[in-house]
């Protein structure tokens, strides 16, 4: 008995290190670089393999094949009620799965029927649920790791000197604010003390507001565990509200930090915009509270709700917060200029950070003009929105170098995106901001037991699971800061461990995220403009791994790597307006980077198209395609089969019903039908995906995908498919800035 129950868990083991994926990529259908993943993942599907075909020998393969069923039926009920269990202990997960295995050989064993592969199928279906796994990847051997590292890239042509001299200049982005000397406020002596079982947050919160009320100081964590928000009381957090706040951990003699600090709860708040949720730590929470929008309105607003085809979305109707109006723009200004003629400089006396705005005319030129778009699609409600109500679709947040009241004139730290033309009604509103806020040489963690299914799904999930899934364990929310930094931080366990949120000059590097697979990596939100993002490691995957939504501007992307442990693709990620008056992302640049296979827009598709005007793609090598895929894609015009387009019609039906209270056979039916039309109509073949990713520039970019050099009003890709001189446009940009 003994034995026949050691063997059954070992199987069970073995066949949960089988991924469906690794299946495909024997099948030559990816392209991906073996690893030991790989080999662990084939030896053991061979040796399941063996299992059943032991058991078919013994026990014949009808009894195998009725056993088997029967146990898929058990297996998938019973991870269903896993589901349902709030687990957050490993070992309590082992003991809740151990039993039923133990119940069940006995079973068999009283009825001499020591079969092996229902055991290997319930370790294989557990792998490979698609509704997802708790503690999934805790069960495999081999988690994260490459056999090789990536050679470094080596130029083979150059850059046309023209093309680069016409280019947004980049070099702006990060943070330019020289490092602070600090009074060090060491938490061991306020009384936190690592690896105790206490909730220190309460005496943490205390020790930053008093830090920051007296102008600033740096919080030190000696090495250690510090547990946060045990207790869960109103979604505590951790909030940073002042300038010149560093939170810093102590490091070894390598440089890795020796400091955790858990978050043990979830920070989810799903009454309204949930994926505005608070973050473990979350910074200018007194400036813009959580769960709400900030930005310029609609100087023509209507009283219209919005909803995605999500559970978790309860809806919104455009409420957002406004920043304060100062003045207009007088002049017309031009790309590349930095000086702004206003109406009356004196009003902007003690302003030091601003938004301009751009407001349309009532035929919307100018969301059509950032979209690069002669013409708007019905589908695009909120584009459309844009001319009837006057939408500010262009917000950028800027830094003001100085003000020359004599002239009514700004200086500004940048050069103008774009032409500002008096036609658009230029205004510039007043934005508080804090500055010099640092996280730095910190593993942050939580307690999150890593069940995540992108959206959650109907019948299998609850909402409020499918929330929590989605946007309940979050790491840190750089949101309303100016010249802050993240260095040296590992992130593990959040499905969404970083925003960059309505900030600008943000510098985040030399950071690794790890551990659960989950929703957003890193994302820049809203007013997020000339943040600064290199030396990135993943080792986890992310449903929408790196990428903005919003007005996002000018946000560099340099040095990152996917490691890819078991084949699970990743793409560049866009997600369109966030809110009526904003528009996609736009002059952002990602270079150097390893690891991602497509450029893909998602997210509602009244929110489309997810990208704007001007992105660039320089020195890219994808990986996780297929041969001849299209290196553009647009999930919410991704064609399907039939039958997979009945799916998609069903479950939206299903959750449109569920929102609208109305499971009536009849209204499920008629959002069924009406869904399958919408699908019809508003088709877009695969090989023109690119005209939604408007005036772009993919260069150095090494990948099987297919690129389409087309160069005409709406696109302008200038494709090279080898790496090319400079290798970072980014760093030669910033030599050129420092020698004039």
């Amino acid at each position: 008995m003994i034995t026949y129950i050691f063997l059954i868990v070992f199987l069970w083991l073995v066949a949960m290190q089988i991924s469906v994926a690794d299946v495909k990529m024997l099948a030559g259908k990816y392209k991906h670089h073996w690893m030991l993943s790989n080999t662990i993942s084939s030896i053991a599907l061979l040796i399941v393999s063996c299992s059943i075909v032991y058991d078919c020998w013994k026990f014949g393969i009808f009894v195998t094949a009725i056993v088997n069923v029967l146990s898929l039926f058990v297996t998938i009920i019973g991870i269903w009620i896993l589901s349902k269990i709030k687990v957050n202990n490993f070992i309590l997960l082992l003991f809740l799965i151990f039993i039923p295995i133990i119940f069940v050989s006995l079973v068999f064993l009283h009825w001499r029927i020591t079969l092996l592969s229902p055991f290997t199928l319930l370790g294989f279906y557990y792998r490979n649920c698609p509704f997802g796994n708790i503690y999934g990847k805790y069960f495999l051997l081999l988690c994260g790791k490459k056999d090789k590292k990536k050679e470094k890239m080596r130029e083979e042509t150059d850059v046309d000197k023209k093309l680069l001299d016409t280019l947004y200049d980049y070099s702006n982005a990060g943070c330019h604010h020289e490092r602070k000397q600090l009074k060090v406020y060491d938490v061991t002596k306020e009384n936190i003390l690592p690896d105790t079982k206490e909730d220190v947050l309460p005496k943490v919160q205390a020790l930053i507001d008093k830090v920051g009320k007296s102008g600033g100081g740096c919080i030190y964590f000696p090495r250690g565990k510090y547990l946060f928000n045990k207790r869960n009381e109103n979604g505590a957090f951790l909030q940073i509200n002042y300038s010149n706040i560093t939170l810093e951990g102590e490091l070894d003699n390598d440089g890795k930090p020796l400091a955790k600090l858990i978050n043990c709860n979830n920070t989810l708040n799903g009454k309204k915009f949930p994926w505005l949720s608070p973050f473990f730590i979350t910074t200018g929470e007194t400036l813009q509270s959580s769960n709400i929008f900030w930005g310029v309105q609609f100087k023509k607003k209507k009283n219209i709700i919005t909803r995605s085809g999500s559970l978790t979305d309860p809806g919104s109707d455009g409420t957002i917060l406004t920043p304060d109006y100062i003045t207009n723009v007088e002049e017309n200004a031009y790309k590349g200029q930095s000086i702004l003629r206003v109406k009356d400089a004196s009003l902007l006396h003690g302003v030091k950070y601003i938004i301009l705005a751009l407001f349309n005319n009532s035929d919307g030129d100018l969301i059509r003009d950032i979209l690069a778009m002669d013409k708007l699609r019905s589908e695009w409600g909120t584009a459309l929105r844009a001319g009837d109500e006057q939408a500010p679709s262009y917000q950028d947040l800027l830094e003001v170098e100085e003000i020359d009241e004599t002239n009514n004139a700004i200086v500004l730290t940048q050069p103008l995106r774009r032409d500002i033309k008096l036609e658009n009604i230029p205004e510039l509103y007043a934005v508080d901001m804090l500055e010099d806020v640092y996280i730095r040489n910190l593993v942050l963690s939580s307690r999150w037991n890593g069940l995540f299914r992108h959206h959650g799904f109907p019948l299998y999930y609850s909402i409020n699971q499918s929330k929590e899934m989605d946007y309940g364990w979050n790491g840190i929310n750089m949101k309303r800061v100016a010249h802050g930094r993240i260095e040296n931080v590992i992130f593990k366990n959040f499905t969404n461990p970083l925003y960059v949120m309505d900030s600008r000059n943000i510098t985040v590097e030399n950071t690794l995220f790890t551990g659960h697979d989950g929703h957003q990596g890193i994302k820049v939100y809203e007013h997020a403009c000339d943040n600064l993002f290199r030396h990135i490691e993943f080792s986890n995957h992310y449903a929408d791994m790196m990428g903005g939504e919003g007005n996002a501007y000018g946000n560099v992307f340099t040095d990152v790597h996917y490691t890819n442990p078991y084949l699970k693709p990743v793409d560049f990620d866009f997600h369109g307006f966030s809110e009526g008056p904003m528009s996609p992302p736009s002059y952002n640049l990602f270079e150097k980077i390893y690891g991602f296979a497509h450029i893909k827009a998602a997210g509602a598709l009244y929110n489309q198209p997810a990208c704007a005007r001007e992105n660039i793609w320089w020195n890219i090598e994808t990986e996780g395609e297929r041969e001849n895929d299209n290196l553009f894609i647009s999930y919410p015009y991704v064609p399907k089969s039939k039958f997979l387009k009945n799916i998609s019609a069903f479950r939206h039906a299903l959750v449109k019903s569920i929102q609208n209270r109305s499971l009536t056979y009849k209204s499920i039916l008629d959002v069924y039908n009406d869904r399958l039309k919408e699908m019809d109509m508003t088709y877009i073949h695969p090989n023109n995906h690119h005209l939604l990713f408007p005036k772009c520039i993919v260069i150095g970019i090494k990948t099987k995908s297919l690129v389409i050099n087309k160069q005409n009003s709406t696109s302008s890709i200038l494709y090279e498919s080898k790496t090319v001189n400079p290798l970072s446009l980014y760093e030669y940009q910033c030599v050129k800035r420092h020698e004039k």
